[in-house]
């Protein structure tokens, strides 16, 4: 890779991880505000002389909901710890379910903020691949926000994997009308420049499906098999 497309690499590499961060401080921040929110609430109840033996169930409620929002947060954070280390070695063993998991967790603000959920098709048999993690996901953050961006309200974005032909296939497809006159510009030389690096290619069709292939390894294909 020469250096301009190393310099364009970065600069999508950097955006990624800009828009990564902003997603997981905002939810964050709406988790600690819930929590705070209870707290007080309870604060509220204590001084209005409402005793935890009268409205044992109204505290055990609040109770809960904060145990919740202190798991969420906690889940938060190992998905974004996950996300970093992902970058500490460029190529490492790893499974692709877990990758689109945390991606999807990572990034689910921007979806919500137009209502589009994501759907699941996962194989629960995949073996795990040697190649590079995070490139990888920057490729499909790359394809997944560009239909965030060019969906309607209330559509659906399906993530499917599977093992076929020594490789295995991510499917990323979309499910619902487009913003009439969007157009969400990918940098497509360069993710195809990436993705033969790591060995791979990136096929789409006339349904805006995006199939996203990676060799398995001689070990990977020993464990599918």
């Amino acid at each position: 890779m020469d250096s301009q497309y190393e310099n364009e690499l970065r600069t999508l590499q950097m955006r990624f991880i800009g828009k990564i961060i902003a997603g997981f401080t905002h939810e964050i921040k709406n988790y600690i505000a819930i929590i705070n929110e209870s707290n007080g609430l309870i604060g509220d109840m204590m001084k209005l002389g409402k005793s935890p033996e009268n409205e044992l169930p109204v505290y055990l409620d609040i109770i809960h909901s904060i145990e919740d929002y202190i798991e969420k947060t906690t889940g938060h954070f190992r998905y974004l710890n996950r996300f970093a280390h992902r970058m500490d070695a460029p190529l490492s063993s790893f499974h692709i379910n877990e990758s689109l998991e945390e991606l999807i967790a990572l990034i689910n603000r921007f979806a919500n903020q137009k209502r589009i959920s994501f759907k699941q098709g996962y194989d629960n048999d995949m073996p795990p691949v040697y190649s590079n993690p995070s490139l990888l996901q920057l490729i499909i953050f790359t394809f997944v926000e560009k239909n965030i961006m060019e969906l309607e309200q209330d559509s659906t974005i399906t993530m499917q994997t599977a093992v076929a032909d020594k490789s295995v296939l991510i499917t990323i497809i979309p499910n619902g009308k487009r913003v009439e006159g969007s157009s969400a510009p990918i940098p497509t030389e360069l993710l195809d420049i990436i993705i033969k690096e790591l060995g791979g290619n990136i096929s789409q069709d006339r349904g805006k499906n995006t199939v996203i292939m990676l060799p398995l390894t001689s070990s990977s294909m020993s464990q599918a098999t």
